[in-house]
């Protein structure tokens, strides 16, 4: 047998450990996924589970037990987003493609390993990978640019079909099917084509037979194939056209509808059109529509069972008398995200209610939370019944979370704000039920919110008279227009009264009120922005503010890093402008779009960017780590927020494609050192990870001591704990035993004492 272009070589193969879940404890280093699976793109059935290809990933679904197993890219996908699913019951193994080219291998015992030639090729530039099939154990990969073949067995690529019949090499493929000893690809405008498997010539372009416009398929535009029993089906946009082994096309059994999908599965076609539609052609021949009221997206069908793909509820099943349920794993409905804040073990997201510099999306996503002490996911939505739609419930696009009482504060790009504990609301905040100021539209565009030293709540608005509203500790609001023709889109305050006002491509304002809310006379502001003895910013396209722990603004603008160290000077005439810190000679990001910058336990920095997450240390001159989605699980390089729990040290980063999270090493230092503590405690003599020690003031200093009193270790903390490795001064491992832990800050205050035991026994 005869074969094509030959333009790979091998297949690279690397299993990969699963992480944890949300809901646990993660240890230092540990990332996880806040992903929402509710939009599913395709579904395939294997040994009675089904398999689903979603916008987080994909999961296993157990139609009996009813239990999901999710799989992100922290638990080693290679992306986010699979184009396309195939389960191959003979060797048991699970493909998804990547419009990357990528394919990855799920096994029987879910690992996962990687096909990485297609995305490895620089033949092609569109590499994506439509569909995939598997026949006599070799599997049939059809990607943007032709067909790969792929032993299966001997995990190698055999050859590559690249040049179908006429058509230019590289000619795009949008399907892929097979039946009928046959290969079938669909080319859209080009037609459908196929090549025997028992041609001499199998693999060459002469092989290929342009199947459009001749034996009864119409020369028409097709995009779609599936077969099932030896036929093979055609998407034909309002039709669907069949083969028949050794026949001619023909019309199926299907009405005339704007169809989006076909699939095939156990005997069954089914085919999807607008907006909420699937019909089935059963095996017996006769056909039925579901209606589900929702966007279907794809369907699979396994005896009985019927599962209906959906783009916001991830999927319904059929049950008793003609009824669907919905299913799908926890977690938000979609994986938008414009802002986010965490505290206390809950994490709160801002969706998407920011359209472009002021426009609004109109967006009913709500609020997720997600809470590791309240039993996972929980969205506030009009549909639960915590948001009502004559209040405030959509277009959420800030968010704030508030240390000392543990509350949360959401803002909508228009209907004003909501107040949560724990995950449930408290309150609204809108122009019916507040001192909030609404614009002549009645719009609350809440862009900014913070609190200051005093407890007072500040609120920035956008397209509203007064750009600046405070809810004071003593429950009185104020309104101040801060400076003419403010456009505010962010806030952030600080310890002298400076309220810091990010003006929409302007620079920044700076209002201060010199802690008397309520007396305007000795209100003082000023513009920030490029010009020497103004600011000296990079630019005036000012995206990030942060306040660290020395009362330093850091300030993120589309042109890098610049601080303002000392902003108690910001009114003086011994104001100085901000500088950049300086890494090898060079300004911290120059030439990078910063986006969200949060400040640590320890006074480090992460710094979100459109380029993936910097780490620097606490005055920006050492670059710890830079995290990108080819050196980590970060989901997308477009990182638009970060969070940080300051409890737990999981830092939060909000990306194009959904939330992951990475167990930092620092929290908040504490006030005092009486709920010092160790974790995990006791633990194994076996135990290969950090112990973590925490519950302390910042740079304190720790003494490890055995029960005779003999220090047998001392280190220092940044933040509010400190991770020890077990071992002793001398790089030795610590019998196992009873071990005492005394702590202090550097002028002995602080103090605070914790015992932990080290078991011996085998992990």
């Amino acid at each position: 047998m005869k074969k094509g272009i030959l333009i790979f070589i091998h297949s690279c193969c690397l299993a990969l450990a699963l992480s944890a879940q949300p809901g646990l404890i993660a240890p230092i280093g540990r990332w996880t996924p806040y992903v929402s699976h509710r939009y599913t793109r395709e579904i395939v059935g294997m040994n009675g589970l089904a398999y689903f290809a979603t916008n987080g990933g994909f999961y296993i679904y157990d139609p009996v037990t009813l239990a999901t197993t999710t799989f992100t890219k922290v638990d080693g996908l290679s992306g986010t987003e699979p184009t396309t699913i195939h389960a191959d019951s003979a060797s048991g193994l699970v493909f998804l493609g990547f419009s990357d080219g990528m394919v990855n291998v799920v096994d029987a015992d879910r690992r996962i390993s990687y096909i990485s030639d297609i995305e490895r090729t620089d033949l092609f530039t569109t590499k994506g990978i439509v569909r995939i099939q598997a026949h006599e154990g070799l599997l049939y990969i059809a990607a943007r640019f032709g067909v790969v073949v792929y032993d299966i067995a001997r995990r190698e690529t055999r050859f590559s079909m690249t040049k179908i019949g006429s058509n230019a090499t590289g000619a795009e493929i949008f399907g892929l099917s097979i039946a009928d000893g046959r290969i079938w690809v669909s080319m859209a405008a080009n037609g459908v084509w196929s090549t025997a498997f028992n041609d001499p010539d199998f693999g060459l372009p002469d092989a290929w037979v342009k199947e459009t416009g001749s034996n009864g398929l119409p020369n028409v535009s097709i995009s779609s194939l599936c077969s099932e029993h030896g036929r093979v089906f055609a998407l034909l946009n309002d039709s669907i056209y069949f083969r028949p082994p050794g026949g001619s096309w023909q019309r199926a059994n299907f009405g005339t509808h704007d169809y989006n999908y076909i699939g095939a599965s156990n005997g069954h076609v089914y085919a999807t059109f607008k907006p909420s539609f699937m019909e089935i052609l059963y095996p017996d021949g006769h056909n039925d529509t579901i209606d589900r009221g929702g966007t279907i997206t794809c369907g699979y069908i396994q005896d009985s069972m019927i599962l209906v793909g959906d783009a916001t509820v991830g999927f319904s099943r059929n049950g008793p008398n003609n009824t669907f349920y919905g299913g799908a794993p926890t977690g938000p409905k979609n994986n938008f995200v414009t802002d986010l804040a965490a505290g206390n073990g809950g994490l709160y997201i801002a969706p998407r209610g920011k359209n472009g510099a002021s426009g609004r999306f109109y967006d009913r996503s709500g609020i997720p939370y997600f809470g590791l002490h309240n039993n996972g996911w929980h969205i506030n939505d009009h549909r639960s019944g915590d948001l009502s739609q004559t209040d405030v419930w959509r277009d959420f696009a800030r968010a704030k979370f508030h240390q000392p009482n543990g509350h949360c504060f959401v803002g909508s790009w228009g209907d004003g704000m909501v107040e949560l504990k724990d995950g449930e609301v408290v309150r609204t905040y809108s122009y019916r039920n507040s001192g909030l100021t609404p614009s002549s539209t009645s719009d609350h565009r809440v862009t900014g919110i913070d609190f200051d030293e005093s407890g007072n709540m500040w609120i920035s608005q956008l397209i509203n008279s007064y750009a600046l509203n405070v809810l004071t500790a003593d429950s009185q609001w104020y309104a101040f227009d801060p400076y003419p023709g403010i456009n505010p889109v962010g806030l952030v305050t600080d310890v002298y009264s400076n309220k810091w006002i990010i003006d929409q491509d302007e620079g920044l304002v700076i209002f201060n009120d010199n802690f008397t809310p309520a007396d305007p006379s000795d209100d003082r502001s000023r513009v920030l922005n490029s010009s020497f003895g103004n600011g000296g910013l990079p630019n005036n396209s000012v995206r990030a503010l942060a306040l660290d722990h020395d009362q330093q603004m850091w300030i993120g603008t589309t042109d890098g890093v610049t601080i303002l160290y000392d902003p108690s000077l910001m009114f003086s005439q011994d104001f100085q402008d901000a500088a950049c810190p300086i890494i090898d000679g060079y300004c911290l990001l120059r030439g990078q779009e910063v986006t969200d910058i949060a400040v640590d336990g320890a006074n480090r920095k992460w710094i979100s960017t459109t380029n993936g997450v910097y780490y620097v240390n606490l005055d920006g001159t050492q670059l710890l780590a830079h995290y990108t989605i080819e050196n980590s699980p970060l989901l997308d390089n477009t990182v638009s927020a970060i969070t940080i729990d300051q409890s737990t040290g999981e830092v939060f980063f909000g990306t194009a494609k959904g939330v992951v999270s990475f167990m930092g090493e620092s929290i908040a230092g504490q006030e005092t050192a009486d709920s010092l503590y160790a974790f995990p405690n006791p633990v194994s003599w076996y135990h290969d990870g950090p112990i973590m020690i925490k519950g302390m003031r910042s740079f304190s200093r720790i003494k490890i001591a055995n029960v005779a009193g003999q220090v047998l270790r001392e280190l220092e903390s940044l933040g509010g704990e400190v991770p020890w490795d077990g071992m002793d001064a001398w790089g030795r491992k610590v019998n196992p035993g009873v071990y005492i832990i005394m702590v202090a800050d550097p002028d002995g205050n602080g103090t605070g004492i914790t015992k932990i035991a080290i078991l011996e026994h085998p992990k």
